[in-house]
């Protein structure tokens, strides 16, 4: 089982990575850069399908659903796009993160870190 996870981890890792290559591609269509942009803010809106106080339930939606939504996409990338953006990631991937436990603590840090700010946005607009 961890090895399952570890490895749809590392999968998800790299996908990301490339959807952030492919998006600064002029070659990937519109519409994939819209749904990677799509994508990237549902992972960090408060607007969940399953919202966050319900137990378990509210975290488990965005450990399942960003990843395969992260895949579907990467996965219509047109072939020379994903190509080119899978070894942009791979060459990234091997010189900033060597290790998936590094990965998951500077990905969790850097959510909490917008979570911070946003609240700190919201707050100072509510309390002005």
């Amino acid at each position: 089982m961890f090895d399952l996870l570890k490895r749809r981890f590392m999968l998800f890792r790299r996908e990301a990575v490339m959807l952030l290559y492919a998006f600064r591609d002029r070659r990937t269509p519109f519409y994939l850069k819209a749904a990677s942009l799509f994508a990237g803010l549902y992972l960090l809106s408060p607007i969940d399908l399953i919202p966050f106080p319900v137990p378990l339930l509210g975290v488990v939606d965005d450990l399942v659903i960003v990843p395969l939504l992260v895949g579907f996409i990467a996965k219509r990338l047109p072939q020379d796009v994903r190509d080119t953006a899978g070894s942009k990631a791979d060459n990234w991937l091997e010189r900033w993160f060597r290790r998936p436990l590094i990965a998951v603590v500077v990905i969790l840090a850097l959510l909490v870190a917008i979570w911070l700010l946003l609240l700190y946005l919201i707050y100072r607009y509510l309390a002005g």
